[in-house]
């Protein structure tokens, strides 16, 4: 007799599904948790830029950022320990050879699974040689940090540079080249370093905005010279830079000019802008010198005038008038001819002593020519002479011209390349030669952002300065270069540009 084989209870087959159940939920987990560890959880995890600017010389924590991926409750995500490359990461070479002026430093090493190459240079001026390198491993880890914030695979990042150098001026254009899964990329980045002061300095504020202004026409020019007609307006084609920082931000100050760079059609091209063209426009001097040092704090809300002095250097007016300036702590601007520092050394002796005292030295060209009546080329010869003269002397290059009799056309505001500065108030000492009549004149006509015209070749110009000083100050007005002038009223210097008071 077979016997009946006994069902399963109810019970049973419930506590059967749901141990079905939970087998599946933790294989699956299981499967997604195997599959997390196959990822190289070092390329999910970004470098903080503050934390690595010592990449290479000592071992660096890498914090990961936060993720907006969760646990699918809500719950905030756990900052994940990188763990290291599973596989020995490829070393990087350095491909593209760029041109370095002297000695340079090189290593390649792996930093957070990221294999890197890097090149910085060196200088004898040790203070400089240690900035450069702190630059260049600031740029390291900035570029690891962002390689790692891609979420890529198989980095690879090179830093290398090239170098310039002017009188006062240590020049370096970084470039940064990572590729990432396969895709090439590459970055500049400029770095600056002032000898004369032993100081970086700010690249992104080396120049002013009219300066990528004059860049942006330049290099439109080039283009239209280059260039081809449109079929559709038969007009020159260009690629219409507008004058923007952006467009020229990578650039290199070399001792011909400053390099800059820009993007033509997909294509990487450079222009270089001679110092004596671009020179108004740079905030540090290419001998190192920092303009803002040469503007004093004064006050806005206060008239403000500024005395020019035309024609010296003079051996006896010129150091006379400035124990007069000194005595009322005056700072003024003088316009020097070429040929009359190169009289004597005791007129040398004068200009040196006039910068030396804080003043501020400006060109009134060479020979004292009617600038109007010269060639495009002579203009030119009239400023660049004065100028290497006045740097012989006090190791400065002028900004402003004055031109002679006040007289410019268009071919001057253009071939000069420089302000030009010309005068509201003449005193007229030239014409009167009586020191009464320059007081009453010069005093009479007196007003909030002017700028006015004398000659300390003069001995009673000389002497009406000695009363006239004390008598604007009883006034209130304080007595500047023209360069304080315009910064207190925020006017903007350009080349080409006449000034003839800060409100033009």
């Amino acid at each position: 007799m077979k016997r009946k084989k006994k069902g399963m209870s109810a019970m049973t087959r419930v506590l059967l599904c749901s141990a079905c159940a939970l087998m599946l939920v933790l294989t699956f987990f299981i499967i997604k948790w195997a599959m997390n560890l196959s990822k190289d959880d070092t390329y999910v995890n970004a470098g903080n830029a503050d934390n690595i600017a010592n990449i290479g010389k000592e071992e660096i924590k890498v914090t990961p950022p936060s993720s907006s991926e969760g646990n699918g409750e809500g719950e905030e995500p756990q900052a994940v320990t990188p763990e290291p490359t599973k596989e020995p990461a490829e070393p990087v070479s350095f491909v593209t050879e760029y041109a370095h002026t002297g000695e340079f430093a090189e290593e390649t090493a792996e930093e957070s699974g990221v294999p890197y190459g890097l090149r910085y240079p060196v200088y004898e001026d040790v203070a400089a040689s240690d900035a450069a390198e702190f630059a260049a491993r600031e740029v390291l880890a900035n570029a690891v940090a962002e390689v790692l914030n891609s979420y890529g695979r198989k980095p690879k990042l090179v830093v290398d540079y090239e170098d310039g150098e002017t009188e006062g001026l240590l020049s370096v254009l970084f470039y940064i080249e990572t590729e990432i899964d396969g895709k090439k990329e590459t970055k500049t980045s400029s770095w600056i370093y002032n000898k004369k002061k032993s100081e970086v300095v700010n690249a992104e504020e080396m120049f002013t905005a009219p300066a990528y202004r004059y860049i942006a026409e330049q290099v439109n020019a080039l283009q239209a010279t280059e260039g081809h007609e449109s079929e559709e307006t038969g007009e020159t084609e260009t690629n219409g830079f507008t004058g923007t920082r952006e467009e020229f931000s990578s650039y290199l100050l070399t001792a011909e000019g400053a390099k800059f760079y820009y993007e033509k059609d997909g294509e990487r091209n450079e222009i270089l802008i001679p110092y004596l063209e671009i020179y108004a426009y740079m905030e540090v001097t290419i001998n190192g010198t920092v303009w803002a040092d040469h503007i004093r704090d004064l006050d806005p809300e206060k008239p403000m005038i500024a005395l020019t002095f035309d024609d010296g250097p003079h051996y006896q007016e010129t150091p006379r008038l400035l124990e007069i300036l000194d005595k009322y702590d005056v700072k003024s601007t003088f316009f020097v001819l070429g040929d009359r520092v190169t009289w004597g050394e005791s007129n040398k002796k004068a200009l040196k002593a006039v910068y030396d005292a804080g003043h501020e030295v400006g060109s009134h060209t060479y020979t004292h020519a009617h600038l109007k009546t010269l060639s495009a080329e002579e203009i030119t010869e009239e400023v660049t002479k004065t100028r290497d003269v006045i740097y012989s002397v006090i190791g400065e290059y002028p900004v402003f011209v004055r031109p002679p009799y006040g007289q410019y056309d268009e071919k001057v505001q253009k071939n000069a390349y420089a302000p030009l500065v010309n005068w509201h108030i003449d005193s007229e000492d030239w014409k009167s030669k009586d020191t009464d009549t320059i007081v009453e004149h010069v005093l009479a006509e007196a007003r909030d952002g002017m700028i006015v015209l004398m000659h300390d070749i003069h001995w009673f110009t000389v002497d009406a300065v000695e009363r006239i000083i004390p008598e604007l100050q009883a006034r209130g007005y304080q007595i500047v270069t023209v360069r304080e002038l315009l910064y207190h009223h925020d006017v903007e210097i350009e080349n080409g540009t006449v000034y003839h008071s800060s409100f033009n």
